[in-house]
């Protein structure tokens, strides 16, 4: 694990106080009598001389920004390290650089864990940028066991093939991507993964920023970055538990820069690079455009809603039960029978109205996607009972312009995958996950795009409210996000110092 030096404080030296000011300053740290105890690499963040070894030379390739290049470095020297970054920022080379430097100066394995669709693009972003020089091996469930004992040096598999237990053997680091799948706190993906993660030296995480109601998602990271010894432990030390089904847990009073401050010994926050120093590559990304569009409601549909909220017009959604009610009932289904709806031929004329454009169109229901697929007969239309040979080949075809409609749901294709080609985006409905919808967005809205993206959400007015409550908690993540970034970037202010 990563070196300590410790640090003799005396309490008649007024410099050894102000030392002291300056560890309690640091995001972690530890006082063992009157000597504290903190990590090697905070030795220059409190100007005090120490010649240590690297565990290992670090030679970045010439192709990466200078955000990638840097915390790159910073999760080798940290060596469990999470990266909490905005959505096509880079984190795959990021994976990438990792990942060599550890084979390099270590004699064990590493795998990576990602999404099962992003599995081959990864690969593909490998050989691309790297050649042949990661040499890697592809795995199945079954396959997984057998090559911790005696595979190649570098596997990859996806989160689905994480069904059993997998001893670490040979293993020497772990790289979980969309480390997001953590957050389902004791479903056996994130069981198994942070098991696996406790006894290795090397672990990287790395999705995009959590919304400000989704804190305890880095509950799993802190257990598998080593920082708690359970996912109890941290929520006890920041969180209150208030005991309600809906955000349970809140994050205590005044201990936001507490938790951040913590959280900063072994994570990054990453929206825009230049709040660090780094030059913001993310300037270039083309803007998002939102529109809002009004579908009327049928006759059969309005008597729906009345007999669900025993009132004409919405004016709540009530609970879990009663929205989803509603949501199905605007896409034209009631009590598990189709009833008449304008939803549908809605999103067919959007969609004839740009004809040269490609689009995603984003579903919540099985029913809602077959009566959509129907409509657009040449479409690429994935569901979750579409066989992988199927989504990879019908995933090609609308990443290089053979279909110009593909048709999902965020739960299938809303993470990780680049589908830059699509400029616009339809979502035939919305419920309340800011993350499903920002991810799913995000799939076409990357640096590197070079148009803007145009998002169409066309709405009755019984979903009025939902995605009201979507894009309020956009703004939210915007200002918690600027928040996070602040809090750390006054750690990492020294950044130089600690990176050489």
């Amino acid at each position: 694990m990563a070196s300590t030096i410790e640090i003799p404080l005396s309490m008649e030296s007024l410099s050894d106080y102000e030392m002291f000011l300056r560890i309690k300053r640091l995001p972690v740290y530890k006082f063992i009598g009157r000597t504290a105890v903190i990590p090697a690499r905070y030795a220059k963040m409190l100007r005090i001389k120490h010649d240590r070894k690297r565990r290992l030379t670090y030679k970045a390739s010439q192709f990466l920004f200078d955000y990638q290049r840097d915390i790159a470095r910073l999760a080798l020297d940290a060596q469990r390290f999470s990266i909490f970054a905005d959505c096509g920022l880079g984190k795959t080379l990021i994976y990438f650089e990792w990942i060599r430097h550890v084979l390099k100066n270590t004699d064990g394995a590493v795998l990576l864990v990602c999404p099962l669709m992003v599995v081959d693009q990864t690969l593909n972003e490998s050989t691309r940028f790297y050649g042949d020089e990661l040499q890697w091996e592809k795995l199945r469930a079954h396959d997984i066991e057998g090559w911790c004992n005696t595979g190649g040096r570098l596997g990859i598999t996806n989160f689905e093939a994480m069904n059993h237990d997998v001893h670490n053997h040979r293993l020497s680091g772990l790289v979980i991507d969309e480390s997001s799948m953590l957050k389902s706190h004791y479903g056996k993906w994130g069981t198994q993964l942070v098991s696996l993660a406790k006894g290795l030296d090397w672990v990287l995480c790395g999705t995009g920023t959590p919304a400000p109601n989704d804190r305890i998602e880095y509950a799993n990271h802190a257990v598998a970055m080593g920082a708690f010894p359970t996912i109890n432990s941290f929520l006890a030390r920041f969180f209150v538990n208030r005991g309600q089904v809906q955000n349970r847990w809140e994050l205590k009073p005044h201990a936001i820069n507490a938790f951040y401050t913590a959280l900063a010994d072994w994570s990054i926050f990453l929206a825009n690079p230049s709040r660090y120093g780094w030059q913001d590559h993310s300037h270039d990304i083309p803007p998002i455009n939102i529109h809002i569009h009004d579908v009327p409601l049928t006759s059969e549909q309005r008597l729906s809603i009345q007999e669900v909220t025993n009132d004409l017009f919405v004016s709540h959604v009530g609970g879990i039960s009663t929205r989803s009610k509603l949501s199905q009932i605007s896409k034209g289904r009631h009590n598990g029978k189709k009833i008449p709806e304008n939803k549908t031929r809605y999103i067919q004329k959007l969609v004839d109205s740009w004809p040269d454009e490609a689009t995603i169109i984003w579903c919540l229901y099985n029913a809602e996607q077959e009566q959509i697929a129907k409509a657009f007969p040449d479409a690429a239309n994935i569901t979750g009972a579409t066989k992988h040979s199927d989504r990879v080949s019908l995933l090609a075809d609308f990443q290089e312009g053979r279909r110009k409609v593909l048709i999902t749901k965020p739960k299938i294709l809303g993470f990780g995958l680049n589908l830059q080609i699509a400029t616009r985006q339809i979502f035939s409905g919305l419920q309340d996950s800011y993350e499903s919808f920002y991810q799913a967005v995000k799939r076409s809205n990357r640096v590197g795009s070079t148009r803007p993206l145009n998002v169409h959400i066309p709405i009755t007015e019984a979903e009025a409210p939902m995605v009201e409550n979507v894009l309020r908690k956009a703004k939210q993540v915007q200002a918690d996000t600027e928040q996070q970034e602040t809090i750390f970037a006054t750690y990492w202010e020294n950044r130089h110092a600690v990176l050489r």
